[in-house]
């Protein structure tokens, strides 16, 4: 079953530091802390502890649990003294984050669960659409779940106390919902992301995101279509995976060429022009342009002498940008018709 909500912010925000703990420099216990100051050979004994922690943290991507971190041979009381120092935060119980740890994933932690659908897939670099929201994933009988509260009350906020967190909230069979010891703290698994992300997700955004899975070898192609049809609702079944397209654009102008009984091949090899992302009716070349890729002067210069060399084989190319694409893909595919008729009254 699927919930939505907000999450708000009960009083104070989300908080980062500027540096440890306020200010504090890491063994400095003159504030709040009976006993004598550390010497110099117990400061560098605690910064040792904190550099192994620190690393096993970073090796899981920020954040881990409780039993993580032991497993890996750091003690109870070394998490709490990295804790007091300001080195990590507590984020949930059992659960120990470093301060550049992703926020999103923060926040799906300290609500009582994982980052999941839509959310997870794009942290593993899978190309799906900015739902404007963090999709999180939370075992069916999930309990005590919290907020954004601040995690150190004197830190510096992040966002207005007024903000709203807004979260996608996916109540899960054990499945999905309940971590297994070796698995990430913070998100779930590609393959558990995916099946989500087709019960979840449009028509449209489940395919790209599947087509981005085998594009960025996440899946290999015959994986992606046994787990797209287990996991399509009644409303998706049937959607043909192809393993071609080299970004999310491409998928929808390609969906969209479909829909208007156009014939082309994907990602073909030229000599002397690579790759060309489509070539339509054997006769017009189309390229979907992305500004990440093609707007330095190299791209720029490249992307011209592909153009010459198809012309040469006399296949024009038409460019249309990845935003207009992605905006309005019947559009973008009706441009390619137009360009089509052009050529055949020339």
């Amino acid at each position: 079953m699927l919930r939505s909500g907000v999450v708000t912010d009960g009083g104070a925000p989300w908080v980062v530091h500027s540096s440890p703990a306020g200010g504090r420099a890491v063994g400095d216990h003159s504030v709040g802390c009976r006993g004598p100051r550390r010497d110099a050979a117990g400061d560098h004994r605690l910064m040792d502890r904190i550099d192994r922690i620190m690393g096993v943290l970073a090796e899981h991507g920020g954040i881990c649990t409780r039993e993580q971190l032991l497993r890996r041979g750091i003690r109870g009381p070394e998490l709490s003294r990295a804790v007091r120092a300001g080195a990590i935060r507590r984020v949930r119980r059992a659960h120990y984050a470093t301060y550049d740890a992703p926020l999103d994933a923060i926040a799906a932690v300290r609500v009582g669960g994982r980052l999941g659908c839509v959310s997870a897939a794009r942290s593993f670099g899978i190309w799906i659409p900015d739902p404007g929201c963090t999709h999180v994933a939370l075992p069916k009988n999930a309990a005590r779940l919290r907020t954004n509260r601040a995690l150190v009350p004197s830190a510096e906020p992040i966002t207005s106390d007024r903000q709203l967190l807004e979260l996608e909230l996916h109540w899960c069979d054990s499945a999905f919902g309940r971590r297994k010891t070796d698995e990430s703290a913070w998100r779930v698994s590609p393959r558990d992301a995916l099946a989500q992300v087709a019960r979840c997700a449009s028509r449209l955004e489940v395919i790209a995101a599947f087509e981005s899975a085998v594009h960025q070898g996440v899946l290999t192609l015959t994986d992606a279509r046994q787990l797209l049809a287990t996991s399509a609702p009644r409303r998706l079944r049937g959607l043909q995976l192809h393993g071609f397209d080299g970004s999310g654009a491409e998928t929808y102008l390609a969906d969209a060429m479909r829909a208007v009984g156009l014939a082309f091949i994907q990602q073909v090899p030229f000599d002397g022009a690579g790759w060309v992302d489509f070539i339509v009716e054997g006769r017009l070349a189309v390229e979907v342009d992305g500004y990440a890729y093609h707007h330095d002067r190299d791209a720029f210069e490249r992307d011209r002498r592909r153009d010459a060399a198809l012309l040469a084989r006399g296949i024009p190319t038409l460019r249309i940008p990845a935003r207009e694409v992605l905006a309005d893909p019947a559009a973008a595919a009706l441009r390619v018709v137009a360009a089509l008729a052009g050529l055949a009254a020339a």
